[in-house]
């Protein structure tokens, strides 16, 4: 069909029509989904972060310390689509640890780990029960 957006049953996350014709806060998520950039900054000030899987996040770490973070699988068809970006704003090694894991065009990896250098970071979207890896500076996957 052409000018459409999605093609099947099109995806859980993302933009949708929630009717009545007002941006409200539900469009808003819908935004976030699909690029949590565009939403509010959650700083990450622990030593062990865990990240949840099934909500957008724009995660900024700004620890004294490295970060030990996990990350969980996100569900498949259910948080398809969804995106999570973290990114340093310290000088540490931090790592996140995906019991889900990351596609980044190799063999599939579970570990993340951040050179220990400010603005190391990735940004992942989920799809298929997988994180794939769709920005990375600074990350050596293993």
């Amino acid at each position: 069909m052409p000018g459409a957006l999605f093609q099947g049953n099109g995806p859980s996350r993302g933009i949708q029509n929630h009717g009545g014709g007002a941006y409200d806060g539900s469009v808003q998520q819908d935004l976030m989904d699909g690029d949590s950039l565009q939403g509010g900054i959650t700083f990450l000030t622990g030593t062990a972060d865990a990240i949840n899987p099934h909500f957008a996040g724009n995660y900024v770490v700004d620890t004294g310390a490295a970060d030990l973070m996990t990350l969980a699988a996100p569900t498949s068809e259910v948080d398809d689509g969804l995106s999570i970006n973290v990114w340093s704003d310290s000088n540490f090694a931090h790592t996140i640890t995906a019991t889900s894991l990351f596609a980044n065009g190799t063999a599939l990896k579970t570990t993340a780990t951040f050179a220990a250098f400010r603005g190391a970071g990735l940004g992942l979207r989920a799809m298929d029960g997988v994180w794939h890896v769709i920005a990375q500076t600074g990350i050596t996957f293993t």
